[in-house]
């Protein structure tokens, strides 16, 4: 983890905000032992998330390619774009001739305006503000957002390659600083895109930045029984089609060591769920069922799934296969 991960420039307070397996029988149970002997669970998230049209543009850590359907939490992609609207963090965005940086963090998404206009129902944010677009569906926010700081994270390779961009970003930083002069404005150390803090930020982004927690967490449902539908779909999803990663990210993290993941348990979660896919033909088993919830557990076909809340989100504990 880069210490450029956490210092992007789009921090705010109330003035100006920067943005900076085992067969028993006819039933199977997939057990792990770490350490110590434990039944772990696991989730995924397999399903897509449908979309009008996604965004290209700049990575500002590197001036390389991005797309807003791909980016990584903690990256932040420069869009210039022509299109009236586009999907991001599970909205629909609707667009006016719009420059600006999309970005994630773990509690929040945020698409920053540079040119033109972003917005989603009655909230628009203009040249020099954030749409700050949060989990669950939360209400969005439109603040000021610190165009002095921005300035300094862009590298003379991200000016080459957004020139123009950079000029208008420029523009915003000189109107703020005249507003900083004359005691209109104020800076602030607040970090969006690590918001509580840059520790907190990496401490929880191995396991609530995956795009496959973050995507569920960002489709804009906020029902609880609808986020657990969609994790016990997404995981079975993940189990049939062999996505490790996806599988992995939707397991629960306590039998190894808790939520930072920290030395190794993150890979050691990878190897957990590759094992997993690899014990039984999960096709075969959930077949083409949806998740039902029945007795305080999910079900598909002779899957038998069980959650554990972490934070705010759910991952799966246990998993139980009928291999008739």
């Amino acid at each position: 983890m880069r210490p450029s991960d956490f210092c992007d420039p789009f921090s705010y307070n109330n003035s100006l905000y920067l943005v900076t397996g085992l067969k028993q029988g006819a039933s199977m149970t997939f057990d792990l032992r770490i350490g110590r002997d434990l039944a772990i669970a696991l989730v995924i998230m397999g399903s897509a998330f449908s979309s009008v049209r996604a965004e290209t543009g700049v990575l500002l850590a590197n001036a390389q390619a991005g797309h807003s359907e791909r980016l990584a939490t903690g990256e932040q992609l420069l869009i210039n774009s022509d299109a009236s609207s586009m999907p991001f963090a599970g909205r629909q965005v609707d667009l006016d001739k719009f420059v600006g940086i999309a970005g994630y963090a773990n509690e929040v998404a945020y698409i920053a305006v540079i040119e033109g206009s972003a917005s989603v129902n009655n909230e628009k944010a203009k040249p020099g503000q954030l749409l700050l677009l949060r989990p669950y569906g939360a209400k969005i926010g439109v603040e000021r957002f610190d165009a002095i700081r921005l300035t300094q994270q862009w590298s003379e390779v991200v000016q080459a390659a957004a020139p123009d961009a950079y000029a208008s970003l420029a523009r915003i930083k000189n109107r703020q600083q005249r507003g900083v002069w004359l005691g209109r404005l104020g800076q602030t150390s607040y970090n969006v895109a690590a918001s509580g803090s840059a520790a907190n930020e990496r401490a929880t982004r191995r396991l609530m930045g995956e795009s496959a927690v973050r995507d569920i967490r960002f489709s804009g449902a906020s029902d609880p029984m609808a986020v657990e539908k969609m994790v016990a779909t997404s995981f079975l999803n993940a189990l049939k089609s062999g996505d490790a990663e996806a599988a992995s990210a939707l397991m629960d993290p306590t039998p190894f060591g808790g939520r930072t993941l920290a030395g190794g348990a993150g890979e050691a979660r990878l190897i957990a769920a590759r094992a997993l896919i690899a014990s039984q033909n999960w096709a075969n088993i959930v077949g083409s069922d949806e998740p039902t919830f029945r007795d305080r557990v999910w079900r598909a076909g002779g899957a038998t799934l069980a959650l554990r809340p972490i934070d705010d989100f759910v991952f799966v504990s246990r998993i139980t296969g009928d291999v008739n």
